[in-house]
């Protein structure tokens, strides 16, 4: 991974880490929410407080790294300079300006054509279609045609479309129906997340894990079966075509998984590096964790197969599992394995061979690191549990032990971004006196 982030096509760190920055600080705010939240969670993930934490923690939080994460990682995967390092700060500048206005409408219900909707609504928009040019326009640039970038390209076209359904759904409410908002959660949840993740990560976990001589068939059929499924499963509810056809969508979209799981499975079982350290325990965590996001957004499609008090639930610990378990649980991983690479990069680059300089492991809390660990799993299976027995008592319990996760996630992330250069010079070998050959 170090070779490949200190490619001569990686953008400068200031570009970068500032999505690193604000994303932790999302992360908090986001979890001080959910304090205030506890009866809105476990009823329904329409109500304006569920919203405005929603769109904190994909705006604010997931979207911010996965941006920051891309804008390091597409010279990595697409073997080109970034289309634009411009554009890369002014989608910063825009999404983090955006994401405290939509997420205040919500919270004080200004939804539809109010002004504070609208700016931030369009700020978000301005943010996405920078993002969507400059990975567009570094694909284009790129003679590498892998399996891994198309999953890539696609999943930004799906962002897109989401964004722009989203906004159309605030200000025209009276037009678009309700199943509007479901196509719009459906393919920002599959389209853009998931799709995203599969591509990504099917290129840095066999890096990680050192593993080599994997069948990229698999690749190939995830990414046919997860597109067909979703188009299938948003012309079935666009149109209304009934049950059976979703089932079939969802299926589609659940053998495409199953593929990628199959993938990145071949890559764990012929990894040359079997001690794993944090940052890979919280990745592997999160491909666990991937499976609640899959079987409940399976039982999800069967729609009034399941009893209404039920489905609601399960809806709810769908979306949750997906953005405060699998996304989260990736996104505390894989910042030990890119940022502090990124700074020592910035920092000791060029003073390899003439100076000691620390590890780039070296520059966090492994304490702070392994103790969020067990938080964050605490954290969620609280919100779970509480979601599913409509208990506030345990979502309380979750906020708390979500808030130390994000405070000390928080402090491991500025405790990397304030790294100072530190260099010893380098220990001269010691030189052996030849003693003197007596003759006798």
């Amino acid at each position: 991974m170090q070779a490949g982030l200190s490619t001569k096509n990686a953008p400068s760190p200031k570009v970068v880490l500032p999505f690193y920055a604000y994303g932790a600080l999302a992360f908090i705010v986001a979890a001080i929410m959910m304090f205030f939240t506890d009866i809105d969670i476990t009823t329904s993930f329409l109500t304006p407080k569920v919203l405005s934490i929603a769109h904190t923690l994909i705006l604010g939080w997931v979207t911010m790294l996965i941006f920051g994460a891309l804008y390091q990682l597409i010279p990595v995967v697409m073997e080109v300079k970034l289309y634009s390092e411009k554009l890369a700060m002014a989608s910063f500048i825009s999404l983090a300006l955006g994401t405290p206005f939509m997420a205040y409408s919500f919270w004080a219900n200004f939804i539809g054509d109010s002004p504070v909707m609208i700016i931030g609504g369009s700020l978000v928009i301005i943010s996405v279609i920078l993002f969507v040019i400059n990975v567009v326009g570094s694909g284009r640039k790129t003679e590498n045609k892998t399996i891994e970038n198309r999953f890539i390209i696609t999943s930004v076209v799906w962002l897109l479309l989401t964004v722009l359904l989203g906004i159309s759904i605030i200000l025209f409410p009276q037009i678009l129906s309700h199943g509007s908002f479901i196509i719009h959660v459906h393919i920002g949840i599959i389209g853009w997340f998931m799709m995203l993740v599969v591509g990504v990560s099917s290129t840095l976990m066999p890096m990680f894990f050192i593993a080599h001589q994997l069948n990229k068939k698999y690749l190939e059929r995830a990414y046919w079966a997860i597109n067909g499924g979703l188009l299938l499963l948003v012309i079935t509810m666009f149109f209304e075509l009934g049950i059976y056809v979703r089932i079939i969508a969802a299926i589609s979209i659940l053998i495409g998984f199953i593929m990628f799981f199959r993938y990145n499975f071949s890559a764990y079982k012929k990894r040359l590096r079997h001690n794993l350290d944090v940052g890979m325990k919280l990745s592997v965590l999160a491909f666990t964790l991937f499976l609640v996001t899959l079987i409940t957004g399976f039982l999800s499609a069967l729609g009034d197969i399941i009893p209404v008090e039920f489905s609601n639930r399960i809806n709810i610990i769908y979306g949750v599992s997906l953005i405060y378990g699998f996304l989260t649980a990736l996104i505390l991983g894989q910042m030990y394995k890119t940022l502090p690479f990124i700074v020592w990069l910035k920092l000791y680059q060029d003073k390899v061979g003439k100076f000691k300089t620390p590890l780039p492991a070296d520059m966090h809390s492994e304490e702070a690191a392994q103790a969020h660990y067990f938080f964050f799993i605490a954290a969620f299976t609280l919100l779970i549990g509480g979601i599913w027995f409509q208990e506030p008592i345990l979502i309380k319990a979750s906020a708390f032990f979500m808030f130390i996760t994000s405070l000390l996630y928080g402090y491991n992330t500025y405790k990397i971004l304030g790294h100072k250069q530190q260099l010893k010079p380098l220990a001269m070998p010691k030189m052996h006196k030849k003693k003197p050959i007596v003759k006798s």
